[in-house]
């Protein structure tokens, strides 16, 4: 197996099939954390956004933590970028905080003329996908629709294959870590759904399989 290799951007981890790595934010000491699994035919980028793609913000501005960028897919042909805000928070306004975060990091990806090598991760993907991530010993709030439509409306948008997108919900999830996890799963009986995880030998989000599933749940 290849070892995954940090690229000369040291904010960025490349990895391959079969190759695991946990997201976290230890530095904040966030609890938080999204165990991946890189799935066969795949190799990807996964991104610190927050003081590493984009830097020099304001003070009082916020973005995502990270993103999981696909180089190339094999398998399923497809180019996903996934954003993720570790928020291991019972909080429910520091919870609905985290979607204005994601938003500004796709406003700041956006921005070609500040932020030129950021656009990529938004430009023309077939998918994009966006979660909040909880820690193991909290428990997450739950948002409506209302308090998240902004967000996947901004997501259908920018997805190439939206047409495949049955209700745009099915784009943002929430990942629940869970020390009992033996084996990670979605879970919930319409969108957005909600993926339990940990980081155990059956307990990794397998990429971009599972993100895959939530639009044909």
């Amino acid at each position: 197996m290849a070892k995954k290799k940090k690229s000369s951007q040291s904010f960025i981890m490349s990895c391959s099939e079969g190759q695991k790595y946990v997201i976290d934010d230890k530095e904040h000491r966030s609890k938080a954390f999204v165990p991946v699994q890189i799935d066969a035919g795949n190799s990807v980028e996964i991104v610190q956004a927050d003081g590493g793609l984009i830097t020099g913000l304001s003070d009082g501005e916020y973005i995502c933590d990270n993103l999981v960028y696909t180089m190339k897919d094999s398998s399923m042909g497809l180019n996903i970028t996934w954003m993720i805000e570790l928020k291991g928070t019972k909080n429910a306004k520091e919870a609905k905080h985290s979607i204005k975060q994601i938003i500004s990091s796709i406003q700041y990806c956006q921005n070609q003329l500040e932020y030129p090598n950021a656009f990529k991760y938004v430009n023309q993907r077939d998918y994009i996908f966006a979660s909040v991530a909880g820690a193991p010993d909290k428990t997450l709030p739950m948002m409506n629709n209302t308090e998240i439509k902004t967000l996947c409306k901004k997501l259908l948008t920018l997805s190439g294959k939206r047409k495949n997108v049955k209700d745009m919900f099915m784009l943002f999830c929430y990942i629940k870590p869970n020390v009992q996890c033996k084996k990670a799963e979605v879970r919930g009986n319409k969108p957005p759904y909600h993926i339990l995880c940990y980081k155990n030998q059956g307990g990794y989000i397998t990429y971009p399989s599972m993100l895959m599933e939530l639009l044909n749940n």
